[in-house]
């Protein structure tokens, strides 16, 4: 649910890090310069951050999701650690954040699923006056660019035959459930397949 004033674009992703590394190509290829943060678990200043080249390097570093901070190249936070090869950032302060919250599988009583992962990003339109947000609105429609081009439609079919769409899956994600027969969830009890 988006909040008031808020600028929000989300999607439901099913990648494995195959997958990721296709996300992390085409990122680069249409927004040169976007670096992507690692995230690590525990509360805020616990741990270090870091901006990495690429997206492999982050998730290895934090875990479970990377960030890529808005606009391109913006400056970040003094907390936030340049990894090696990383590039000076500009003095453009950072306005949003794209967030890439990594696909798992899970066991849970009713047996193993995959459940998605997460692409979005918000911004609050009122706090960044409208030239930031015409450059927010077109850096974000080049990382949905990414995404479609490292992806494909995840139209997905629940037991009653209810289709669901607006979900993505990258190539190596959707062999795995294919061969494996896996179901899919998107945050609840509910499994689905491939449709």
């Amino acid at each position: 649910m988006a909040l008031p004033g808020s600028r929000t674009r989300s999607t439901d992703v099913w990648l494995l890090p195959s997958d990721e590394d296709l996300l992390d190509v085409q990122v680069a290829r249409t927004l040169p310069g976007a670096g992507w943060m690692c995230s690590h678990p525990g509360p805020v200043g616990l741990h270090q951050v870091h901006l990495h080249r690429s997206l492999s390097q982050a998730m290895e570093c934090g875990g479970r999701q990377a960030f890529i901070p808005l606009p391109a190249c913006a400056a970040l936070p003094d907390t936030v650690q340049l990894a090696e090869g990383i590039e000076p950032r500009s003095a453009e302060p950072q306005q949003a954040i794209v967030q890439l919250l990594r696909s798992d599988l899970y066991e849970d009583e009713l047996g193993e699923h995959f459940r998605p992962g997460r692409l979005a990003v918000r911004w609050f339109e009122d706090e960044v006056g409208p030239d930031m947000h015409d450059l927010l609105t077109d850096q974000t429609r080049l990382i949905w660019q990414a995404l479609r081009a490292a992806t494909k439609p995840a139209a997905v079919v629940h037991d009653s035959g209810r289709r669901t769409r607006g979900m993505r899956i990258g190539p190596a994600a959707r062999e795995m459930v294919i061969d494996q027969d896996l179901p899919l969830t998107r945050g609840g009890w509910i499994r689905h397949r491939l449709g």
